[in-house]
């Protein structure tokens, strides 16, 4: 796909999928996201963490939860409906 999008993170549901509130999408997107959606990482950039590896639901909770990311979407997986995307953590946008 390619397309972007970005917003904090609202739960994790496991050791590689979140939940996204979706504030921010890239204007040349090809798809439609809802305002929230499940998305599984496949490659995540942590300038705070960057050894960041597969880890525990409570590490990646510690990690991700309320922080904003933004996600480059690779594909949405047909039989779970999860997008999986490479996840960076941001500072969030001003004014958000």
């Amino acid at each position: 796909m390619g397309d972007g999008i970005g917003g904090p993170v609202m739960n994790i549901l496991n050791h590689n999928t979140f939940e996204l509130l979706i504030s921010h999408v890239r204007k040349d997107n090809q798809d439609e996201y809802g305002k929230v959606e499940r998305v599984m990482i496949s490659k995540i950039d942590n300038p705070e963490n960057p050894e960041y590896g597969e880890t525990s639901q409570e590490d990646l909770e510690r990690a991700l939860k309320g922080k904003f990311v933004s996600c480059n979407v690779q594909y949405r997986d047909s039989k779970t409906d999860v997008l999986v995307c490479n996840v960076f953590v941001q500072r969030p946008p001003e004014g958000f």
